[in-house]
């Protein structure tokens, strides 16, 4: 990877990591977080991605796929911010469980998609530490 693609990647997981401790700053509910989060992030892409947006692709079924991963990403927003919001639950610990989480299940949805490949060992292994990390930190 290049270091703009490095840079940028630093940059996302910043943003992605702030979003939900700045939420929960604002002391809203989840829900108008989950709300404030989505409509400033559909507002930001559109804008961003108008010269390319010049006319809508013909993708057949591959608009399911897509639709699908709208409604998931919405709900995980959702229960993310609701979550996040919500004093009784720790946080950082809950970001960081996410996030090991995520890393996680990479390997496992790559191979359940379509032309999958199944998790190589040392991907095992790893799932098997990020499952140790996940337990550690719910422990508190």
């Amino acid at each position: 990877m290049t270091w703009r693609v490095l840079a940028s990647a630093a940059f996302v997981a910043f943003a992605f990591a702030a979003w939900p401790l700045l939420g929960k700053q604002s002391r809203v509910t989840g829900a108008w977080m989950s709300v404030a989060v989505m409509a400033g992030s559909a507002l930001t892409v559109t804008l961003l991605s108008l010269t390319r947006l010049s006319s809508l692709p013909t993708l057949g079924y591959r608009w399911w796929w897509l639709g699908g991963a709208a409604a998931a990403n919405g709900l995980a927003v959702y229960i993310y911010a609701s979550r996040a919001a919500d004093p009784l639950v720790p946080t950082a610990a809950f970001l960081v469980t996410v996030a090991v989480l995520q890393i996680a299940a990479i390997p496992l949805l790559t191979w359940l998609l379509p032309g999958g490949t199944p998790p190589s060992p040392r991907q095992t292994v790893g799932f098997a530490l990020g499952a140790v990390a996940v337990y550690l930190l719910a422990r508190g």
